[in-house]
């Protein structure tokens, strides 16, 4: 732990204790039932969770897992002192891939170990204690008199695991823990939602047909799962190929190199200050990372001129928002974006370009990137003069609050400033 922040070392340590606390309420009060213990049916579960939490797929800092149907159906079948027996050793046996090889438990840090270790443990706990007080019972054949104390079961699970992993992300993020909270609850709903009735499903054809059932009822569960790796994989690359597309457009301007990416940050930020949905921010991404994809249509030598334009140099370059939009009309799943790249140079008080558009007519999507795309402008070097200091870019955005930018926007972007400057980041 000695890598660790001094918050990080003491919310570990604060998990750990809440867990030994839990244990140890649960044992006290007879909270850890258990139906019986069966080491072959064990075993098999065991394995189950082994295999499934080694095919977890990971987005945007939430790991999806199909193992909570596992554990779900165990827990009907066996109870919960058994089910912590098995998630623990399944969980310990999974294998992971990454980018750098391999993950298992011989080789990843042991107060993160534990940390996951007090996670699943707790956070069953917490759904027994719920379980149990609202009159649930361990009898398979009963489970259709069960359905409402499965789902509060699920429910705490699913919102005191949320709860801490995004603690925790806002600790190492130094993020608003709200917002991660929430961000996560969007993102890990879906996962939930699935997987409870297949876990429903999976204690009910164990019971009936025991382990080939179990096999076959499997199957929808790993379709689940390859079906989101699927999703995941494709929304990568989706953006990783946008990424490379600029940066083949901005490496024929070596003054811009990068600037579509550092549109796209600041635009991201904004947005959350904004409170956006994940949704929103994602097409905002997309929006900014495209803004500038009609400089492709624009010569090298104006793009590159180390001299002032003339006006029929500027005008050509003024072409390049119905230029990007022209190139992207016919591209499905595009819609929100097309106006984005069309009206990123349009003002607030519509004297920008190409159409003088008035700021009723426009989104305030459209202003953020516009703001984001002058900020980084103002923060490089140009071929006709050295970037300016942040200081100067400040007093920029305030003189022009309400004349070239929206004044919402630049509100919004100076308490990201502010945030930025408490956290140490500017």
């Amino acid at each position: 732990m000695k890598n660790l922040t001094l918050k990080l070392k003491i919310y570990f340590i604060v998990i750990y204790v809440i867990t030994l606390m839990a244990i140890f309420h649960s044992i006290y009060n007879g909270l850890l039932l258990n139906m019986y213990i069966d080491y072959i049916n064990t075993l098999f579960f065991i394995v189950l969770i082994a295999i499934t939490e080694s095919c977890t797929v990971i987005f945007k800092n939430i790991s999806f897992s199909t193992s909570f149907a596992i554990q779900l159906a165990a827990y009907m079948l066996f109870g919960p002192l058994t089910t912590i027996i098995i998630i623990i050793s399944g969980f310990s046996l999974r294998v992971l891939k990454s980018e750098k090889g391999y993950k298992y438990i011989l080789n990843t840090p042991m107060y993160g170990t534990v940390f996951n270790y007090c996670v699943l443990v707790l956070t069953l706990l917490l759904g027994n204690y719920a379980y149990i007080h609202m009159g649930g019972t361990f009898l398979i054949s009963q489970i259709s008199n069960n359905m409402l104390q499965i789902i509060i079961f699920s429910t705490v699970i699913f919102l005191a695991n949320t709860f801490i992993i995004s603690m925790l992300y806002s600790l190492m993020s130094k993020k608003n823990m709200l917002y991660s909270f929430v961000s996560n609850i969007k993102l890990g709903l879906l996962n939930i939602v699935i997987m409870a009735p297949l876990g429903i499903l999976l204690g009910n054809v164990f019971n009936l047909y025991s382990y080939g059932g179990v096999i076959l009822a499997l199957m929808p569960i790993l379709l689940a799962r390859y079906t989101f790796y699927l999703y995941i994989q494709t929304k990568s690359q989706y953006v990783e190929t946008l990424d490379a597309l600029m940066i083949a457009i901005e490496a024929r301007d070596r003054y811009t190199q990068g600037h579509s990416k550092r549109v796209a940050e600041i635009s991201v930020s904004i947005a959350k200050e904004l409170r956006y949905s994940e949704g929103k921010i994602e097409q905002l991404n997309i929006a900014s990372l495209l803004h500038d994809v009609g400089k492709i249509g624009i010569d090298d030598y104006i793009l590159n001129k180390p001299g002032k334009l003339t006006d029929q140099e500027f005008n050509e370059i003024k072409r390049h928002p119905f230029i990007g939009y022209n190139i992207l009309k016919d591209i499905k799943n595009l819609e929100n974006v097309l106006p984005i790249v069309h009206y990123h140079h349009e003002r607030y008080d519509g004297k920008g370009y190409p159409d003088g558009k008035e700021a009723e007519e426009l989104s305030i999507d459209i202003f953020i990137v516009q703001l984001a795309d002058s900020i980084d402008a103002m923060a490089t070097d140009r071929v006709y003069r050295k970037a300016l200091s942040h200081d100067i870019i400040i007093n920029e955005l305030r003189k022009h609050s309400g004349s070239q930018f929206h004044p919402k926007v630049v509100e919004a972007y100076f308490k990201v400033l502010e945030k930025q400057r408490k956290q140490g980041e500017v």
